[in-house]
């Protein structure tokens, strides 16, 4: 197996696993809300830490999405320059974008595990739990936005890696 098949591979099992966990983590999410809303409401003894753990599986939430997108390429592209400029500015554009998006994913995934390390000691408030599973989402979902767009690289090229679905190419 070729290093180019097993980013693939790596790729689409972890695709499925963020899937998977993205309807968990709804599904979670809205059931802490409705038990916090009941609890709090009709018997009058607020669940105290729902708040905090309903916080931490929305930024799991949000991060895995995020990374989700990218492997799904439906994340927001503003092409409307790219759509009109001539194909070698185009191609300019489209390198650019992905240099500069890597470079972002890159130094995230990076300070993300620094801050991540130095926050495992800490206790959250409420739970008890390691700081460091607030940081986290952060880590991993920069992590796998990164190994999404290495995949959209090897698929489309420097040029094509950030291309949406919906977007129009020749």
């Amino acid at each position: 197996m070729t290093g180019l098949t097993l980013i693939r591979r790596l790729d689409d099992w972890s695709s499925r696993v963020e899937d998977a966990a993205l309807a968990v983590l709804h599904a979670a999410i809205a059931t802490l809300v409705c038990a916090a809303v009941v609890f709090r409401y009709v018997l009058g003894d607020p669940l105290t830490w729902s708040e905090e753990l309903i916080l931490l599986l929305f930024a799991w939430m949000v991060f895995l999405g995020i990374a989700s997108a990218f492997h799904a390429r439906t994340h927001i592209i503003i092409d409307v320059i790219v759509m009109f400029a001539p194909r070698w500015l185009a191609r300019a554009f489209g390198l650019l974008a992905f240099l500069a998006t890597a470079a972002v994913l890159g130094t995230l995934t990076y300070f993300s595990w620094r801050y991540l390390q130095r926050e495992m000691p800490n206790l959250t408030p409420m739970l008890g739990i390691s700081a460091g599973w607030m940081i986290a989402p952060l880590f991993v979902g920069s992590a796998l936005s990164l190994l999404h767009l290495l995949r959209n690289l090897l698929d489309e090229g420097p040029v094509g890696a950030l291309w949406s679905d919906i977007t129009t190419r020749e």
